[in-house]
């Protein structure tokens, strides 16, 4: 019986080995597959929102470039001067590649690029699909041999009549750089299949189906099937020298049916299973040679056998902390990538509310200015009392450029809420017509407010329509500036709503359904950014109100703000139905 179990015992060890390794090895094959195709799918999710974040950059520029003055007196005037410099102005801070500008028969007659004026025709697919849409059109064509660009192009109408188009090209090549730079193997492709970007330049301008083979020699379609746990078919190069078995993460862009494969090769989680295993079968190993030596020399070796396993746990643990270390570092990786891109949406949204800013907070700098040199000037008399109201009023105007700061930062935001209240439309119209007294102090004009004996009560936030009030008196004083008998008219009334008019003398307005676009101006360069009207106007929307320009019966022009008057019965009903 003894023989027996002597014979028996060492079948069982090699077999109770045997299990371990393959249990060992399926398990942490799985847990590093798992792992690793994870890790594969948040970078290639970074690399599809960096692209769509590009499209998405540069899919508005059109629009605004299609609106812009000078670009549209170019081509009606044919005076292309400063063109170019525009051009080139917009694509330095944009950041695209060449802007052209091209005429109704499609020549190229302005470019932001001297080196590419000339070389684009009427034949080109962006100037098509310009002409023949109606708004912005995206547009794929091959400027060299293996190489596509990518287009954003828009047409210039006036009353109706074609002018050109301008194109503006989306540079994606720095993309493709940084990908082969960091060896990642990548490409983009549309729903055809066709690849219109890459990380190899021979695979650009070629077909999923010449560039990827799901054929694998057997024992990799093995390795696959029975430790990866992903998909059973491993994804190879048809091109490279040797079948290397690749994940193939797949995720939508969010354009045109756009889908960006990363293929991520398979070495890393054979070398760490490999590894793991090595370790296993060498710890075995060990634990085979110290329990037979233990069987000879159980006595003497005890101790020995205890100082050794001690060592080769040290060494575990180490090789542990390297493996730790290095996690930490690709997780800190990628939570840099992430701020990054946060970082990159908020400059874009700091982008848009800095001209608002600057508008919003010249009035009352202006008011201040005027304020401390009377506060000066008083204080210079031993007029104290006076000083001191000069200085509270400067401190409101603090409290004011405050909440005008306020109010533009939620104007960034998706949610934005305002100070709602109950208040007298006329107080605002008299605090309005006091903001404006620096400027009404430097100019001659007839400035005549009539106002209701009774109270115009409206529900709103009283600074922002503080704010439109002072913008259409500011523009009134701007209107009358170079009239011979300067005056401006401010009237309110109350019927089923609250309406307030703001009439000049001046030459009146040229094109009124614009007013209202942003960056559209009649002003000189230099004194206007076209934004105080658009403002004024979001703003009145924001409120319940409206905004309405037109010119009067004897010259000049009228605004009026008109507003929803708060009925305190029919609050009270609607809250206690």
């Amino acid at each position: 019986m003894a023989a027996i179990w002597k014979r028996v015992l060492p079948l069982a060890v090699v077999a109770a080995m045997i299990l371990i390794v393959w249990a060992a090895q399926v398990y942490f094959t799985h847990a590093y597959s798992l792992e690793e195709g994870n890790r594969a799918r948040i970078r290639a999710t970074l690399y599809s929102a960096s692209i769509q974040s590009s499209l998405q950059r540069h899919g508005v520029v059109p629009l605004l470039l299609s609106r812009d003055p000078i670009l549209s007196q170019a081509l009606r005037g044919g005076d292309l001067s400063f063109a170019d410099e525009r051009l080139s102005n917009f694509q330095s801070e944009l950041g695209s590649g060449p802007i052209f500008l091209l005429d109704a028969e499609g020549n190229v007659v302005a470019s932001s690029d001297p080196e590419y004026k000339g070389t684009y025709g009427g034949d080109r697919s962006y100037f098509i699909a310009a002409i023949s849409g109606e708004g912005t059109e995206f547009s794929i064509s091959e400027q060299e041999p293996g190489q596509l660009a990518f287009h954003y192009s828009r047409k210039f109408t006036d009353l109706d009549s074609f002018l050109g188009v301008v194109v503006v090209t989306v540079d994606l090549g720095a993309l493709q750089n940084g990908w082969q730079t960091s060896r990642a193997r990548i490409l983009v492709s549309d729903s055809e299949g066709n690849v219109l970007l890459a990380s190899e330049p021979e695979w650009r301008n070629r077909n999923l189906d010449s560039i990827i083979s799901r054929e694998s020699p057997s024992a990799l379609r093995q390795f696959a099937s029975q430790a990866l746990f992903l998909d059973p078919t491993d994804v190879t190069f048809t091109h490279f020298g040797t079948k290397t078995p690749y994940l193939r993460v797949e995720v939508p862009i969010g354009f045109r049916s756009w889908r960006l494969l990363y293929f991520d090769t398979l070495e890393d989680v054979r070398a760490q299973v490999s590894s793991i295993l090595a370790l296993i079968i060498m710890c075995m190993a060990i634990l085979l040679a110290v329990g037979f030596y233990m069987l000879s020399r159980r006595t003497s070796a005890e101790s020995r056998r205890v100082l050794k396993e001690s060592d080769e746990l040290r060494l575990l643990n180490r090789r542990l902390s390297r493996e730790i270390a290095a996690r930490k570092v690709v997780e800190r990786n990628l939570k840099q990538a992430e701020q990054s891109l946060e970082q990159a949406s908020k400059l874009a949204a700091l982008g848009q509310m800095s001209a608002a800013v600057s508008h919003e907070l010249n009035q009352p700098l202006a008011a201040m200015k005027t304020y401390l040199a009377g506060a000066r000037l008083l204080l210079k008399r031993n007029r104290t009392e006076e000083a001191i109201s000069s200085f509270q009023r400067i401190d409101d105007l603090i409290n004011r450029m405050g909440n005008i700061m306020r109010q533009l930062k939620s104007y960034a935001r998706a949610d934005r809420d305002h100070d709602i209240e109950v208040f007298d439309l006329r107080e605002s119209v008299r605090e309005s017509v006091s903001m404006m007294a620096p400027q009404l102090g430097k100019m001659t004009v007839d400035l005549t407010t009539t106002l209701p004996s009774e109270r115009v009560e409206v529900r709103a936030d009283p600074l922002r329509v503080e704010q439109i009030i002072v913008n259409l008196l500011r523009n009134a004083l701007d209107a009358v500036r170079n009239s011979d008998d300067p005056a401006v008219k401010v009237l309110l009334v109350q019927g089923e709503a609250a309406v307030l008019s703001i009439e000049d003398n001046g030459p009146g307005l040229k094109d009124p359904e614009k007013l209202f676009e942003p960056f559209y101006t009649t002003k000189k360069p230099g004194e206007g950014l076209g934004l105080g009207l658009a403002i004024s106007a979001g703003f009145a929307a924001e409120i319940g109100g409206r905004l309405v320009a037109s010119n009067a019966p004897q010259g000049g022009a009228i605004f009026e703000l008109i507003l929803p008057r708060h009925r305190a019965n029919a609050q009270s009903d609607s809250e206690h139905p």
